[in-house]
């Protein structure tokens, strides 16, 4: 008898603790607190920026349909900023076989002219990335300088990228959204 009368107790313990995590997940979220922890090592951009709200000239009209990178200048490229060129055509590469759903971009602020030696550099260096020119009101206020962003296949801007960030925080966080993304 006792037996059994243990058998219930722990019967309905184990039925009833999904119930009571459920109500106390609900309550912990209600109540306003969310882990301090992230997943992304960009800065999430709210809200997110559309690319076609941008007026870049000489691209095709739509969006290509992958993962974009995009470089914006509006100055003279300094160390930083041919750092982070390097640092995604890097992390293309090393992308392997999901290198091709991704695409980068050099968007230059058309108040700016890149020299004859820049020019060079990113033809000799950089052959696969596309250079379009961008108004400088179109920049987006959060772009601080030689960072660069994240767009999904859809044309939002949803992770800016410091100069600073080593990386493989943007493989990273590239390897995520292409395993779980079923665009692009």
């Amino acid at each position: 008898m006792k037996k059994d009368k243990n058998q219930r107790y722990k019967a309905f313990i184990i039925f009833l603790t999904p119930i009571v995590v459920v109500i106390a997940s609900t309550l912990f979220f209600y109540s306003g607190y969310s882990p301090d922890g992230r997943t992304n090592n960009g800065q999430l951009v709210e809200p997110p920026i559309e690319l076609s709200s941008l007026e870049i000239e000489g691209r095709e009209e739509g969006f290509p349909g992958k993962w974009v990178v995009i470089h914006f200048l509006n100055d003279s490229c300094e160390k930083s900023c041919w750092d982070s060129l390097y640092k995604t055509r890097q992390v293309n590469i090393r992308l392997s076989r999901d290198a091709q759903r991704m695409v980068r971009y050099l968007l230059v602020s058309d108040d700016y002219q890149l020299s004859k030696e820049e020019n060079l550099k990113l033809i000799k260096e950089y052959p696969r990335l596309k250079i379009f020119r961008i108004k400088e009101k179109d920049i987006p206020s959060e772009v601080t300088r030689d960072s660069y962003m994240l767009f999904d296949p859809l044309g939002n801007g949803i992770l800016l990228y410091s100069p600073e960030l080593p990386g493989g925080e943007l493989l990273e966080d590239l390897k995520k959204v292409l395993q779980n993304s079923k665009i692009g």
